[in-house]
């Protein structure tokens, strides 16, 4: 029984996605229609999505952070493993990890906004 249940619950969700694309498509046919039977221009359904602004995702700040992070949990594994730190951070190697990761998160976003603040240069 857990297994249908399981299989009507996957079943929900691909259908429930599918009808949402399906009406979504159906609903800009139709603005389209109207407007085009209103005299609007059809050439704006069609432009090029260079000429749209609108939101993109900052893919290089995102990487940037991400290697900064590894680079902090590299950092924080080295230190932890360190033979004379060993006894030193004994019951610390919890804040060791945080506090490298939002050390070198915090630099590689600083470095993410320079780059990113000369490319739209």
């Amino acid at each position: 029984m857990e297994d249908f249940s399981i299989a009507l619950t996957w079943l929900g969700f691909f259908a429930a996605a599918f009808f949402a694309w399906y009406y979504f498509l159906q609903a800009r046919t139709k603005e389209r229609t109207l407007l085009i039977e209103k005299g609007a221009d059809a050439d704006n359904f069609f432009r090029r999505k260079k000429d749209r602004k609108g939101f993109r995702f900052p893919w290089l700040k995102l990487g940037i952070m991400l290697v900064g992070l590894a680079r902090g949990i590299v950092i924080a594994i080295i230190l932890v493993r360190w033979p004379g730190l060993l006894d030193a951070l004994h019951g610390l190697e919890p804040g060791v990890f945080f506090g490298s990761m939002m050390f070198f998160g915090g630099l590689s976003m600083i470095t993410a906004h320079f780059i990113d603040r000369k490319k739209q240069q």
